[in-house]
Parts: C-alpha cells; sequence; structure tokens
C-alpha cells in the first residue's frame, strides 16, 4: 500500500509566421504558455482532525483518546514540493494510565509532501517527523509500606515519523479539502519501533502571493484507460492482494497479528474483512491511476499497480516465512 509517485509537465506553444511571396523562414522556438493564477497561494492555514490510534486504540475498553483537532500550516516552494506543520489534541483525555502512555495526547509533525496536481485535485505523499506527548503517565511507584504503595504521573514524548498518501481537492480556487491516510511509526528504542493507522482531514485556506503555473490538460489521443495493459496490469496486483489475504489469514489464524496499520482494523474479522480491505484498496488503486491519467502521467499510472503487486508480494512471502519459523517441519 506504499506506492511512489514521481511528477513533472511542460507545457509548449510552437508559432510560425509566413511571409508573403517570400520564402518562409525557420519555425520560432516554443515559447512557454504564460502560468496562470489557479488560486494557489504560497502559504496556507488549515484545521486539522486527525485519528491518533496508539497502543490500544482500536480494542474494546482502550484507557487511551483517539480523536484530536488542531492547526496546520503550509509553505508551497512551488505547485509540487510543500513544507508542512500541524500541532494536534486529543479532545478528551484518557480515563487510565500505564508507564507508556495516559492522559491526553499531544502530537506536533513538520515535514515534508510531494503532490501531483490538477486544477481541482491533487495526489500527495508525505513523510513528517515530530513527537508525540502523553501528559499523565506512570513516571513512578512509591511503596509507603510493604504491602501498600501509590503511582506518581508526570509527562512522556516519543519521538514518531507519519508517512503516507492522501487526497486534494479544490472546493474552491483558494479552500482546499485534504483526506489522507498514513502510518504513524512510534519510537521505543533502536531496535523497538510500532506502527499504527492514523487517518486525518482537514480544511485550508491559501494566503499570500500567488503560485503560477498550468494544470496539465486531458490529452483525448492517449491510450484508453482500460486498455490491455491496464488489465494485465490490475489483475497482477489482484493476484498479490490475494497472496497476501492467504497468507495473512493463515497467520492469524495460528495466533500472528497483521502488521498492516491499514488492513489491521478488518483482517480481524477473517475472511470478510480481508476480502472488504481488498476491494476498498482494488477501488483506490483504479481511481489514482484514472486520476494520474487524465493529468498526462502515464508511467506513473503503469507503475501503481507493479508496486502495489510487488509490495502484497513481499508481504505475503514475510508471512510465509514466519509462518515456517513458527513450524519448521511445516510444508
Amino acid at each position: 500500500m506504499r506506492n511512489f509517485f514521481a511528477f513533472f509537465f511542460l507545457s509548449c506553444i510552437t508559432l510560425a509566421v509566413p511571409l508573403p511571396l517570400r520564402a518562409q523562414p525557420a519555425p520560432e522556438a516554443p515559447v512557454p504558455a504564460a502560468p496562470g493564477d489557479t488560486g494557489l497561494r504560497q502559504f496556507e492555514l488549515g484545521f486539522n482532525a486527525a485519528d491518533i490510534r496508539t497502543f490500544c486504540v482500536g480494542q474494546k475498553d482502550c484507557y487511551l483518546p483517539a480523536f484530536s483537532v488542531g492547526a496546520a500550516a503550509t509553505f508551497n516552494s512551488s505547485p509540487h514540493l510543500a513544507f508542512d506543520t500541524g500541532l494536534n489534541v486529543t479532545t478528551g483525555s484518557g480515563n487510565g494510565a500505564t508507564n507508556l502512555a495516559g492522559g491526553r495526547t499531544v502530537e506536533f509533525l513538520a515535514g515534508v509532501r510531494g503532490e501531483i496536481r490538477a486544477r481541482r485535485y491533487g495526489y500527495y505523499l508525505k513523510a513528517q517527523p515530530g513527537l508525540l506527548y502523553w501528559n499523565r503517565v506512570i513516571t513512578e511507584t512509591v511503596y509507603s509500606t510493604p504491602t501498600s504503595f501509590s503511582f506518581l504521573y508526570g509527562g512522556r514524548t516519543r519521538f514518531v515519523t507519519d508517512m503516507g498518501g492522501g487526497m486534494e481537492v479544490s472546493l474552491t480556487p483558494r479552500v482546499h479539502l485534504r483526506g489522507e491516510f498514513t502510518d504513524l511509526l512510534m519510537r521505543f528504542s533502536s531496535s523497538n519501533w510500532s506502527n499504527n493507522l492514523e487517518p486525518a482531514a482537514g480544511v485550508y485556506v491559501g494566503l499570500g502571493k500567488s503560485i503560477g503555473w498550468n494544470p496539465p490538460a486531458y490529452n483525448s489521443a492517449a491510450h484508453p484507460f482500460f486498455d490491455a495493459t491496464n488489465i494485465v496490469l490490475l489483475t497482477v496486483s489482484v493476484l498479490g492482494m490475494t497472496a497476501d489475504g492467504i497468507t495473512t489469514q493463515r497467520g492469524i489464524a495460528q495466533g500472528r497479528g497483521e502488521a498492516d496499520p491499514i488492513a489491521r482494523p478488518l483482517v480481524k474479522y477473517g475472511w470478510s474483512g480481508q476480502i472488504s480491505i481488498e476491494a476498498l484498496e482494488t477501488g483506490v488503486e483504479i481511481a489514482g491511476m484514472y486520476g494520474l491519467h487524465r493529468t498526462g502521467h502515464h508511467w506513473i499510472e503503469r507503475a501503481v499497480p507493479l508496486g502495489i503487486a510487488l509490495t502484497h508480494a513481499v508481504f505475503a512471502y514475510e508471512n510465509d516465512s514466519s509462518a515456517s519459523r513458527r513450524n519448521p517441519t511445516a510444508h
């Protein structure tokens, strides 16, 4: 589910000026079209909501809050590269605590975002390191007698990295809506990390000077979207998902957990959940490919299903290898 995108485009107009009764001169050099004002601004301020899923979040009777709201800011250095930062705070405080987490959660992230844009929508990938803070964590156990004790509480901060992708839609030229699914990686030690799904959505308003650019125009002479090549590539990606799904359900039946944070909430329900997540992923895959097709990024359009197929093939191999290590006599 981790697909890697690269993007750029060129737009030129060639002019030729015939002269009467004289030999025609050579065509003039291509003249780039003048960048237009599409509403994209150098700065953006926004309101963001995220589900910070850490530790027991998603399980019954979890002591940690998850839903958070906050503010975000963006600096667009170009139409395709931006620097984002955001601060989110959970709306409630947890009703319990451990030596790992407890109380209210505060998340601060800052990093880069790369985006393929059309006039009204865009797809992006992001990577944002940052910090996650809980304000009521057990820091010490105090024994007043050999059989009675109490806890001391304090704050605790963990280093995290948020990586993933999403889609941006322009409600108006200056107002953008973003939705994303990311993987929140949390560091406990140099060799101990955890990862959890973090869905988020936000509304952003453009400020400052305009960033002029020409949105890509659809080329009707391009290949049909559902041509033989795309059908074969989509079939290969579905086969990769199926292999991953079979080995995942086999591992869950043997007591192993699901490492993929996006699939984890559904695959625990068995084959119904497994089929649902694969259908959802295939739908998102086709929608993303079609958006790339419409904007003329055809080689990336073809690379998406190949990347998905390769990713799931690696996951299936790791699942099968893990099963073999647990049961070395199995064949």
